[in-house]
């Protein structure tokens, strides 16, 4: 196993055990090389993950989801991705399911992405201030995200935001807080990780 891939499990199971992390097991975490990205699998809880709950996707196949063109009917549009998202498995007879949120890890340049549903951050992230708290809090040191809807189109609006922050910052931002959702934080070191959250 890649010293990587360790890493990736110890920081699930890291922050998949503390109930101020995790609401019900839910959150994904992923590592990426130039070629791969490894992503727990849907239905595998963070706090017991191993080897087998992750699942490999071709990066280069995995972003050709970016400038695909999808069917305008929401439901028809997520199935289309859904299976451009399989076409990118590395090795799809495991049978495991990535997360619907992959393409978004995918999009952040840092090798390690954690993204979770902190309780004390989700109470501000649904609250009707929650934009002016995190510019309060943050700054630009944060990238905050308005409600979308989850799939495709919430991949599509991140996905232009990162572009714009990368712009302006020469950077990616290291703290995405999305309104009603939760919190991506990204860096390339678990360590790193940690001190952020």
């Amino acid at each position: 196993m890649k010293p990587e891939l360790k890493d990736l499990i110890n920081i699930s199971h890291f922050y998949g055990r503390n109930k101020d992390y995790v609401i019900a097991g839910g959150g994904n975490t992923s590592f990426k090389d130039d070629a791969t990205i490894w992503i727990k699998a849907s239905g595998y809880p963070l706090a017991d993950l191993s080897e087998e709950g992750l699942v490999a996707l071709n990066r280069e196949k995995l972003q050709m989801i970016s400038s695909n063109k999808y069917s305008e009917d929401p439901v028809l549009r997520e199935e289309q991705v859904k299976n451009d998202l399989f076409k990118s498995l590395v090795d799809p007879g495991k049978n495991r399911r990535p997360s619907v949120e992959t393409s978004l890890h995918d999009l952040i340049k840092y090798r390690f992405v954690v993204h979770l549903h902190p309780t004390l951050i989700n109470g501000v992230l649904c609250s009707r201030n929650a934009k002016t708290i995190i510019n309060r809090l943050f700054g630009e040191k944060a990238l905050f995200i308005p409600y979308t809807d989850p799939g495709y189109i919430l991949f599509k609006e991140l996905e232009s935001q990162i572009i714009a922050f990368r712009e302006k910052h020469s950077s990616d931002p290291k703290i995405i807080l999305l309104e009603n959702h939760g919190s991506f934080v990204s860096a390339d070191t678990t360590e790193e990780i940690k001190s952020i959250y």
